[in-house]
């Protein structure tokens, strides 16, 4: 892949999670999720300036396995409704689980994108 096409990936990468982060200001607990977005927007911003941080990528998936673990139950139970419950919804006290649905989402997305992120910054240094 042409160092351009990669240096666009990471840009996007960490665009997409910055503005997770700025939509997480309206949530109920914003530091918690505004903090986790912009730690994990910090993997690709890393990979494009070219100062990989293992460290930082470690911590990014740590706290996301730990966010989906935490709300893989939610997930688990919003499947079981979804044909009776939108995912785009208010939230509601008597349903948790759409939340928790949507905070399993947005970590597995942040999950993927830092995965991808850190690989590719590797396979241009093999390459």
């Amino acid at each position: 892949m042409h160092a351009i096409s990669i240096k666009i990936i990471h840009t996007l990468f960490a665009l997409t999670l910055i503005a997770f982060a700025y939509l997480q200001l309206n949530d109920p607990d914003p530091i918690v999720w505004t903090t986790f977005y912009l730690i994990c927007a910090v993997v690709p911003l890393l990979e494009l300036v070219k100062r990989r941080n293992r460290y930082v990528f470690w911590i990014a998936i740590g706290l996301c396995v730990i966010d989906l673990g935490i709300y893989t139950h939610g997930a688990y139970t919003y499947y079981l409704h979804s044909n009776e419950e939108a995912l785009m919804q208010s939230m509601n006290p008597e349903k948790p689980y759409i939340e928790e649905a949507r905070e399993f989402l947005g970590t597995l997305i942040a999950l993927v994108m830092i995965s991808i992120s850190y690989w590719l910054g590797r396979e241009k240094k093999h390459a």
